[in-house]
């Protein structure tokens, strides 16, 4: 989520330096035709974005066609989106007799814009980032902070098997709370399933934890995981004990955590299989 905030204050950095290129270099009139094609181009290219998830995981649509509201085609779908404006504004461009030397400047601009203003904005944002501490994990502070020892709990699963957090150290996890009246959640599962049987059991794992507290009827959680065809395991949070140890105020909400029990990264929204993918490359 938050590399997408990013990406959009970027692109407003990009809008506002475009605007000043074309003030100081174009006639009024044709300046505001290619800042207003601008801006339309770049609303194409969102919409082109965030269909492009039809096209590129169809499979998933057809499970969860909420996906669509709240997830994208991630970077293969944003290069789609890129050509797809980049091709309107041209096009767009030469029908209003705009020569292609302009066309080009006004693209350079604004692609240095947004390119630099991502950078400074990232570098900004994660200059006081916490480095996550993995070595010598028995004297890290328990917390739900990165670099914290993730609190340990145990649960049971639908199948009423006991499962310990603690006891699968040595793998990856996904920990993720969620309920089934909730809309993201429910568009968020097969994603969540999808990543969860292209990766290796012995080294990764997704602890699901339904709010069984904040349920209207408990009784249906095992209905609509079976409907779903769910494989990983769904632990049930019975007494709200460790939604509220894990502070799940919004859902669904994630945590990463590494093979030594440390928290990575919080996320607060759903996941696609692609954002599961990239969390999970980059911890040990």
């Amino acid at each position: 989520m938050m590399k997408w905030i990013v990406l959009s204050i970027a692109i407003v950095i990009g809008f506002i330096f475009l605007k000043l290129w074309l003030l100081r270099s174009q006639k009024r009139e044709s300046g505001k035709q290619l800042f207003d094609l601008a801006l339309n181009s770049v609303f194409l290219g969102f919409l082109i974005w965030k269909g492009s998830l039809l096209l590129l995981e169809p499979k998933l649509i057809i499970e969860s066609p909420m996906s669509l509201l709240y997830f994208t085609g991630g970077k293969n779908g944003f290069i789609l989106g890129m050509f797809g404006a980049f091709i309107y504004f041209f096009v767009k461009a030469r029908k209003l007799r705009i020569t292609n030397f302009i066309i080009l400047q006004s693209v350079i601009v604004f692609g240095i814009a947004v390119m630099g203003g991502y950078f400074l904005v990232n570098h900004f944002l994660s200059h006081d980032k916490p480095k996550v501490n993995t070595a010598g994990t028995k004297t890290v502070e328990i917390g739900l902070q990165e670099g914290n020892k993730a609190p340990d709990f145990q649960l049971k699963t639908l199948n009423g098997t006991d499962v310990k957090l603690s006891d699968l150290q040595g793998k990856k996890i996904i920990l993720n709370f969620w309920a089934t009246w909730c809309p993201p959640c429910k568009a968020e599962i097969p994603h969540m399933q999808d990543f969860y049987e292209s990766m290796d059991k012995t080294k990764v794992e997704i602890l699901a934890i339904n709010l069984t507290t904040l349920e209207k009827n408990p009784g249906k959680v095992k209905g609509f995981v079976k409907d779903k065809k769910v494989t990983f395991p769904v632990l049930l949070d019975q007494d709200g004990d460790i939604g509220d140890q894990y502070q799940a105020i919004t859902i669904p909400t994630s945590y990463l955590i590494d093979s030594q029990g440390i928290v990575r990264k919080k996320i607060v929204g759903p996941m696609d299989k692609g954002m599961m993918n990239q969390l999970i490359e980059k911890v040990d």
